[in-house]
């Protein structure tokens, strides 16, 4: 049941990132961060998606059986699922923020938050050498969905809200 939720908890992150990548460049951002943005979302899409694959085969019947297997899987969706999403998911925040900075999109604290939560995700990449870091994973993982939700709705519909600021 864990990896029919997670797989499917990456779908609508991957169209959430293509929205928000779509109204960027609706709101008039042409640079890089956009891209990048789309990069990373759909990297840590894809990684959720795969974390959740290999997660259903542990659960297979017959998989179980086989320790040194389970262990394997384990490890792989460890990683694949932790700062394989982490990373990305940093690079998705600061593609959002960096150009809302810019034109002042969104208000300076929720880009703050992400520009934050952005340098920790990347970070987060240390943990394969380094495994006193592997805290930094969770520090991207649940608070980069709250500030997600907060863009979704904060970032602007129209290209007027945003010439007013």
């Amino acid at each position: 049941m864990c990896a029919f939720l997670q797989f499917g908890a990456a779908i609508p992150l991957g169209i959430f990132t293509a929205t928000m990548v779509s109204q960027l460049r609706f709101l008039g951002v042409r640079a890089a961060g956009a891209d990048i943005a789309l990069f990373g979302g759909i990297m840590a899409a894809v990684s959720i998606a795969l974390s959740a694959l290999v997660l259903w085969v542990m659960a297979y019947p017959g998989i179980a059986d086989e320790s040194a297997v389970v262990r394997a899987l384990y490890y792989m969706v460890f990683v694949i699922g932790g700062v394989g999403f982490s990373v990305p998911m940093g690079l998705l925040l600061a593609g959002i923020s960096i150009p809302s900075l810019a034109m002042k999109l969104l208000p300076r604290w929720l880009i703050v938050c992400g520009v934050i939560l952005a340098v920790v995700g990347e970070l987060s990449f240390f943990s394969l050498v380094l495994p006193g870091a592997v805290f930094l994973i969770p520090l991207t993982r649940f608070p980069s969905f709250l500030w997600l939700i907060a863009v979704g709705f904060m970032l602007p519909k129209r290209r007027s809200a945003c010439d007013s600021n």
